[in-house]
């Protein structure tokens, strides 16, 4: 064997086979970060966008139910005397999230009622079946398709419901009698507001004013937006759009100085806006929270990626739909 056939690797070769090798691992490792921080932000960008869209759809399917029954939108509750915002009102704002209230049909159980509903009622007779479906606590909405009344349900017999009843003008002169339209309804005013620190959509299912008795509904939702179609000179249609840069139109809400006045409600938009509930590290990426309707964006940045969805709802019981 000879000399030259026993030689190995000079040390300069294996030097640069290294850093060769070490050249080709690194390739290969940016790659791997580079699609491990790409399927991590798409990740936070679908829950981003789920965040907003899964309220969404369940305010819209509220408010396509919004109003049972009851026609003109003339909706009371016999345990509220202050509540006087019929089947849909809002609080508009433009320098924070509106706040919703909806009065509207929940869980499909329709009936009519046995026995006369007056301001002096403290309980309703229904088919036996039907009664037995409700819980304490529930609302139940009945109406003569002109006027509607909510009562909460304090007890459940087999062939009525007891009710609290403490507000006589949330009923029609004469009351409503036997044989009226009865449904179980919701009361529920949804709003925006924090959940340690994080931005939450939020649901009051008694309708409460208050800062207690909420159900969080989505969190990382920064803002809430709503405009009313107000078919206001009863022609059968809803001029223009929602269009925060629009004016003379049938949309209220949308608009900075809007005020809501006689008209059906035909038809709502409602505009959310979702944030990460974690502002982003490692990018020098920066965000601005948008304009949504008449709540104008701001022109602070930060590091919170941002998600808008709106919808426009036809309202099936408030006179027909733009």
């Amino acid at each position: 064997m000879t000399e030259k056939s026993q030689r190995g690797f000079t040390l300069v070769e294996l030097m640069v086979s290294l850093v060769i090798f070490s050249f080709a691992i690194a390739g290969v490792l940016s790659v791997a970060v580079a699609m491990t921080r790409a399927y991590r932000e798409q990740r936070r960008v679908i829950a981003t966008e789920n965040a907003v869209r899964a309220p969404l759809d369940f305010i819209a399917d509220a408010i396509r139910q919004a109003s049972p029954g009851a026609t003109t939108a003339t909706i009371k509750d016999a345990s509220d005397c202050t509540f006087t915002g019929g089947a849909i009102s809002f609080v508009d704002h433009t320098d924070q999230p509106d706040e919703l209230t909806v009065v509207y049909a929940s869980g499909g159980i329709v009936s009519t009622t046995h026995s006369a509903f007056l301001s002096t009622s403290t309980s309703v007779s229904l088919p036996a079946a039907h009664a037995l479906q409700f819980a304490i606590g529930d609302y139940i909405l009945v109406t003569d398709t002109t006027q509607g009344t909510l009562a909460r349900v304090t007890a459940v017999g087999t062939t009525s419901v007891d009710v609290s009843n403490t507000c006589a003008t949330a009923f029609p002169g004469g009351g409503y009698p036997a044989g009226s339209i009865l449904v179980r309804a919701q009361r529920a005013r949804f709003t925006v507001g924090p959940v340690d620190g994080i931005p939450t959509l939020l649901m009051y299912p008694n309708g409460a004013t208050g800062p207690t008795g909420f159900e969080p509904l989505a969190e990382g939702i920064e803002d809430m937006q709503i405009a009313l179609g107000v078919d206001a000179n009863s022609d059968g249609i809803v001029t223009g759009s929602p269009d925060p840069n629009s004016s003379g139109d049938e949309w209220v809400g949308d608009d900075v100085g809007d005020t809501l006045g006689a008209g059906s409600i035909r038809a709502v938009n409602v505009v959310l806006v979702s944030r990460d509930t974690a502002p982003l590290t490692g990018t020098a990426n920066f965000y601005e929270p948008a304009q949504a309707l008449n709540h104008d964006g701001s022109s602070v940045p930060d590091y919170y990626r941002r998600r808008m969805l709106n919808t426009t709802i036809e309202i099936r019981n408030l006179s027909g739909s733009p």
